[in-house]
Order: structure tokens, then sequence, then C-alpha cells
């Protein structure tokens, strides 16, 4: 039906400039047939008027180069906040204090533990190893010959009598360095009589002297005698007046960079000896335990390793997990629960190294190493439990002490409260009758 059928015009919206307006303007003599079309023009208004509201949203600069520009401008800016807040981090990190106090020195009693087991388990046979002995070595220092004077403290003409007291100085050091006495001086001598001693030997050496060698380099630039070491004690004996007035962020940024290194070397060693076992097929079929493990050599307890071996079961579990806890360390050391596992699982797998293929010094080596990934919240809290408990062996060891005393100062008492037979005589006490009565 047109539109003046229905008793007048219809107004139309405002839309100057349009095809639309005339369209549903009345217009004399329009028929009924048209209001088909003024129904469509009504349904293509409201389409465009929807897209006209979508270009508002749309910046003007045009098209879809400018949403696409907006969106790389918001990207940026969402990596560039990121990267910031990562630097702050960082940043905060490295010059707040000076991390992983308690683990380094774990770190450091553990490796010096490590160099004294291998000094004493040597020490019999230390001229046939590297002293005057051992001129069966002299192809491969002709061959393997490092030119560095510093590391040529031990020589291989020194006469017995001058190995053996350097030998000596080395053992001591290590003592030292255990101890925590001194560490600023103590732990690069240290390390150069150690790099000299291995020098004259490559082949009595394993990587764990390897490992010893590079922490020690690291060490030289950590605090790693904040905690249960002789300087420590000293310190809170005797504070010591600081000569100049240095700032104290270098030291500590030298110590967190330190420590940094330490754990990215452990990285290395634990990435790439996992790496290369996921190219070999032994340990892709889940049998790559099972080879050292039936080398005589290694074999500390024989029959221990025979009962590992010959089970299929315990073979493949150890091979598979051993690569992937070395492949995945970094990664699992992220979160809290991971980490627990996969320091219980590198502490599994060196225990058994040390055991079963005669390698003591080697894992010892590589857990002191790993102790930096303990947090010291965790070694307060255990260094607080083992302190209560010994208080408190102390309070009670103390109370039956006390408990003791006072059962003899009772038992005296009564002694001393049972009157004589004279006494009791003057007294007219009949000592015959059951009961003390009077007459």
């Amino acid at each position: 039906m047109g539109r003046g059928d229905r008793g007048g015009s219809v107004p139309a919206p405002a839309h100057s400039g349009s095809a639309l307006g005339g369209a549903v303007r009345g217009r004399p003599g329009r028929s009924a047939a048209d209001a088909s079309g003024v129904r469509l023009a009504a349904g293509a208004r409201k389409r465009r008027s929807a897209r006209r509201e979508f270009r508002s949203d749309v910046p003007a600069t045009g098209g879809t180069g400018s949403a696409m520009s907006s969106v790389i401008r918001a990207a940026a800016h969402v990596t560039s906040a990121t990267v910031l807040r990562i630097v702050d981090a960082g940043e905060q990190w490295l010059f707040d204090r000076k991390k992983a106090t308690y683990g380094l020195a774990v770190m450091r009693i553990a490796l010096g533990l490590a160099i004294l087991g291998s000094w004493v388990a040597n020490f019999a046979e230390r001229h046939y190893v590297w002293g005057p002995g051992a001129r069966w070595l002299d192809p491969w220092l002709t061959v393997d010959d490092w030119g560095f004077p510093i590391t040529e403290i031990f020589a291989a003409d020194d006469s017995p009598a001058v190995f053996t007291v350097k030998y000596l100085l080395l053992g001591g050091l290590a003592v030292l360095f255990t101890l925590g006495w001194r560490t600023r001086v103590v732990t690069p001598v240290l390390l150069v009589m150690l790099a000299s001693l291995m020098r004259l030997n490559g082949l009595a050496t394993d990587a764990g002297d390897n490992i010893i060698r590079i922490s020690l380099l690291f060490m030289c630039l950590a605090d790693t005698a904040m905690h249960w070491s002789l300087d420590a004690r000293r310190r809170r004996r005797r504070p010591s007046r600081r000569r100049w007035n240095w700032p104290a962020w270098p030291g500590v940024l030298v110590h967190n960079v330190a420590l940094l290194a330490i754990a990215f070397q452990i990285f290395v060693v634990y990435v790439v000896s996992g790496m290369s076992k996921v190219q070999g097929s032994m340990w892709q079929e889940g049998v790559g335990v099972y080879y050292p493990l039936r080398i005589g050599q290694y074999e500390s307890f024989p029959a221990l390793n025979e009962l590992v071996y010959t089970s299929g079961l315990v073979i493949t579990v150890a091979s598979y997990i051993t690569v992937f806890v070395q492949v995945f360390f970094p990664l699992l050391l992220m979160r809290r629960g991971t980490r627990v596992i996969a320091l219980i699982l590198v502490l599994g797998m060196h225990v058994s190294i040390a055991v079963t293929m005669a390698l003591p010094w080697f894992s010892l080596a590589i857990l002191a190493a790993d102790a930096i990934f303990i947090r010291d919240a965790t070694y307060q809290a255990i260094a607080d439990a083992v302190r209560r408990s010994r208080h408190s062996g102390g309070e009670r060891m103390a109370d039956g002490e006390a408990d003791e005393a006072d059962g003899a100062d009772e038992a005296d008492g009564a002694d001393e409260a049972v009157p004589e037979p004279t006494v009791l005589a003057r007294t007219g006490v009949r000592k015959s009758t059951p009961g003390v009565t009077r007459e």
C-alpha cells in the first residue's frame, strides 16, 4: 500500500545528501507496488548506518593498514613494557643483595671435601701418579704442555721430598678452604696449585676435576664465607672497620655475576650431557645405564651392580629419567615444585654414580655445585631446626642433671632426718615399737 493511502507521508530521518532520503519521502502518485521498495530502502539504510558506526570505531587514517598499524603499536607497547619489567627485575636481582650465600657456603664445604678425598685417596701413590715415579708420562707432558708459568708449581723433575712438601701444602690449603679461613686469599692459591698438579697427569683426572677447577675460578669472585666459616666467626667477634668508604654495590654485582656463571656452567654440563645421550641409540632404547655398570673398573660393589643391571625395569626407568632430568634441568628449576623434584632426581643420580661406578669425588663435586639451587630460606630453616634440637637436647640434659641433684639432696636430707639411737633414747622414744611414739 502506498504512503498516500496511509493518510499522509511518513517523515524520514535526517539523512542529508543521501539518495535514500528521496526514496522515503512522499511522492505524488506513488503506488502500492512501491511499498516493497520502501522497505528495501529502510533495510539498506540500517545496514549503511551500521557500517558507518563501525567505521567510526576505526582510526581515521584509513582502512586495513590503519588497523594493522594499531595492532603493531599495541604489540610493541606490550613488548616494551614486558622488556622493561624484565630489565628492572634483573637489575634488582643483581644489585639488591648477595644471593645464595648459604648455597655457596655448602658448595665451598663440599668442594673442599671432594678435593681432600681425592688428595687422601692418592697420597700413597702420589709419586707414581704425579711425582718422580711417573716417568711414563713424559710423552704426555711433551704433547700437552700448557705453557703457563703460574701452573708450574708442581714440576715433573721435583725430588720426592720437594714433591711431598708441595703435596702437603695443597692438602693444607684444601683444609683451610673447607673451613672457610681467609677464603679471598686461599681460594685462588688453591686453584693455581690444583691446576698445576692436574697438569702433570691428565689421565688421572675426570670430569669432577674440571668442575672443581671451573667452580674455583668463579668462587674467587664470590663471597663463599658469609656463613659456616671461620671468616664469618671472626667477623662476628671482631667487626672490621672499612678503611675506604667504597660503595657496596660493586661487590654485590660481582658476587651475583659469579653465581650466575656457576649456574650456567652446571646448565651446560647437564644439557650437553643429556643431548649427547639423546643422539645415542642405547639411550633411545632405554639401555644406556646398563653398559657402564658392566665395566669392571667401575665396580665398587660387583654384587650391587649385578642386582641393578639384571633388572630390565630398573635399567629402563633409570636411563629415561637420567636423560629427562639432564635435558630439562634448567626449566625444572623455574617452579618450586619441579625444582624440588629435579634436585631429588640429580641427588639420587649422583649418589648412584658414586656407589655403582666408583666415582665419589666426581659426584660430590657436581652435587656441591647443585647446592646453589636450594634457597637460602631452606638452609636457614634446616639450621634453625638443628639449633632448636640441640638446644632442647641440652635443656633435657640439664633438667636430668638437676633432677639427679635434687634426688641426691632429698636422699641426703632423708638421712639427716633420721635421729640417732642415743637421741631417741634421750627423748624417750622406744626403738622397738613399729611406730615412733612417746611414753
